[in-house]
């Protein structure tokens, strides 16, 4: 079963947006290095890194509204890109995000948010089943299979991921890397999958041994030596994962995507978590206020600070930390009752 994307035509890939047009959309592209480098298409024009095509509509990253965080006791000492929260509320941006990977604004706050609270959500599930812990685990293409159609080489690289005992996992498609030496992107499809290894992987992580001693393992690495001289398709299990979502989110903001088609799945499940397997819900997590893990709030800002609320502005702050009250005594942030914007 799959987790379809849906993407409009064949142009968004063939006329991939400047990088000048995506930043005066979405200043936030500018912060990572895989959105700013150039791709290079040659021969693989149908596909396409995420947040690459155009706007969705004028909707997108339309502001709301704010939210914040009062618990003005629970920020002392705490610090937030540097800056100093003690005494001071919380504040972040409130905006309408489609759920469309190649939209150049959403693709990051909207698409794979989305998507990786539905896969945060089937892990969790997951591990109450008793699966054990899901583990990061990347699956390289071999180098003579480069050419293959990714409906061929996703099910070659699942073959791979079970024969070295990745009993069922999410595969997220990633069709570049980074070429360091030539600064763009280059075609080089691989797998980052979040799922389950059977017997675990602390066997191996854990494991201190000479070099060749894995040769006859049976555990995962093992697996892999001897899998590897077969195929030529390299699995590596990645450290221990601070959070299922933050991975899975940060997988998501650089996948790769297929336009010219009406449906792409880049992101597919297999073996024990496929959903014939049993159903999950998506897990919606709460505003949480990332001084102090409270929940935020909505709010109206009624003071004389001028609050920039484009995300193409390069003034614009997604979120930073202000006074409660000004200088007469009057609160800044009045908190209102409303819908809940994602």
């Amino acid at each position: 079963m799959t987790v379809g994307v849906l993407v409009s035509d064949v142009t968004e890939a063939k006329y991939a947006r400047s990088l000048d047009e995506r930043v005066r959309l979405n200043r936030a592209i500018l912060q990572n290095k895989y959105w700013v480098l150039p791709v290079d298409y040659s021969g693989h024009e149908n596909y396409m890194p995420v947040g690459r095509g155009v706007r969705s509509s004028d909707f997108c990253g339309r502001w709301v509204s704010l939210a914040t965080c009062k618990n003005v006791e629970a920020h002392k000492r705490v610090f937030l890109g540097g800056t100093d929260c003690t005494g001071k509320v919380v504040v972040r941006h409130k905006h309408l995000w489609c759920h469309k990977s190649s939209c150049p604004i959403c693709f990051s706050r909207g698409w794979s948010v989305r998507e990786a609270r539905s896969i945060e959500g089937r892990l969790v599930e997951a591990e109450k089943r008793g699966l054990g812990k899901p583990e990061h685990v990347t699956v390289s293409v071999s180098v003579v299979d480069r050419g293959l159609p990714e409906s061929v080489l996703r099910v070659k690289c699942r073959q791979a991921l079970l024969d070295r005992g990745v009993v069922g996992a999410c595969m997220i498609f990633h069709g570049f890397r980074i070429h360091r030496e030539h600064q763009r992107l280059e075609w080089s499809p691989h797998y980052h999958t979040l799922g389950f290894i059977e017997g675990g992987f602390d066997r191996c992580r854990d494991c201190v041994h000479n070099r060749g001693d894995c040769d006859s393992c049976l555990g995962l690495k093992g697996r892999e030596v001897r899998g590897f001289a077969r195929d030529g398709y390299l699995v590596k299990v990645h450290e221990r994962r601070k959070t299922i979502f933050g991975t899975a989110h940060y997988q998501l903001n650089h996948a790769t995507i297929r336009v010219g088609i009406k449906r792409f799945h880049s992101v597919t499940w297999y073996g024990s978590i496929s959903y014939c397997k049993f159903k999950a819900d998506k897990l919606m997590s709460k505003d949480v206020c990332p001084a102090c893990e409270g929940e935020m709030g909505r709010c109206v800002y009624v003071g004389k600070r001028h609050i920039v609320k484009d995300v193409g502005s390069a003034d614009y702050v997604p979120l930073f930390v202000d006074d409660e009250f000004d200088a007469s005594g009057s609160p800044n942030y009045v908190d209102f009752a409303g819908g809940r914007f994602e």
